[in-house]
């Protein structure tokens, strides 16, 4: 009897293993493909997916903590129940100045990381392979409540602007995107870099950069170490930049809108037209909006 239940856990673990993905998300000319079919996707925004900001239960000593599997599956299932195929979550979060030894975050310090807050990442991962959806995984947070790229700099002693010139807090940098892209999922036992519910890496999110050369830089870097996934320019613009249709490193392009409609939807226009026949582009988010004008831009 036990071999049995052995057997059967052992089957269970396989078929949750390889999930209801069987291709990596990939690109063919300015569309995204799923295998032989385009992919295309209207879904949420969820950033504590894996990482919770606002626990504010009385017993807890802070607002931050990791994710439970409950909530990860909750949030996936919804996204799924709306016909959503694709999920764009937060950055790893870093230890800020002001922190207490209680907050848990993911980077500590210049190549120092939390494994526990890390399995947060595994969960959501297990989750979305199960359920069958995408991730999209923004690398550093150009704000400050996640803790992002001043902290990297403060590392170093060195002032926020570091970050994007200072080769020392770059290579900083450098060790996270190791650390997460070669890091093997505990509950899986599936490669981050072999992940197919991953859809790809996104260089940041609304990433105020002042010159091309450090998404030049950082793009090439994780083409190094994953050639699987695809490469997300993730920029605080609103506009297009040449360099990025340029780069044969970044493979899709996003912008975050949060204009009155009319205008949201004139940068997107515009936006698609620069990118056509070059580049997918997606919309990363956009602001509220009354029924009528997000109609207006999702129709759009």
């Amino acid at each position: 009897m036990s071999f049995v239940k052995t057997l059967l856990s052992s089957l269970v673990c396989v078929q949750l293993l390889f999930g209801q993905f069987n291709t990596f998300v990939t690109v063919h000319g300015d569309k995204l493909m799923d295998g032989g079919r385009e992919l295309r996707f209207i879904s949420f925004n969820i950033p504590d997916l894996h990482y919770i900001e606002d626990d504010h239960r009385f017993e807890s000593p802070n607002p931050w903590r990791i994710a439970d599997e409950f909530e990860i599956r909750d949030a996936l299932s919804a996204i799924k129940q709306l016909g959503g195929n694709v999920v764009r979550m937060y950055t790893p979060s870093v230890r800020k100045a002001m922190d207490t030894a209680l907050i848990i975050r993911h980077v500590d310090g210049p190549g120092q990381f939390n494994e526990e807050a890390f399995k947060g990442y595994d969960k959501v991962l297990q989750a979305a392979n199960e359920l069958g959806v995408r991730v999209i995984i923004p690398l550093v947070d150009n704000w400050w409540w996640w803790g992002g790229i001043a902290d990297y700099a403060r590392f170093r002693q060195k002032p926020k602007e570091a970050f994007w010139t200072d080769s020392l807090v770059r290579a900083d940098f450098k060790k996270t995107i190791e650390h997460l892209l070669k890091r093997v999922n505990t509950c899986t036992g599936i490669p981050y870099s072999e992940d197919k519910a991953i859809l790809g890496w996104e260089t940041g999110n609304e990433l105020e950069v002042p010159n091309f050369s450090w998404t030049r830089e950082i793009a090439g870097y994780l083409k190094s170490l994953d050639r699987n996934h695809l490469v997300i320019e993730g920029t605080h613009r609103q506009a297009i930049q040449e360099e990025a249709l340029a780069d044969t490193n970044i493979d899709v392009l996003s912008l975050h809108f949060y204009r009155p409609a009319s205008q949201t939807v004139s940068l997107m226009l515009d936006a698609r037209q620069r990118s056509k026949g070059k580049n997918p582009f997606f919309v990363g988010e956009i602001g509220r909006h009354p029924i009528d004008s997000l109609r207006l831009i999702l129709d759009s």
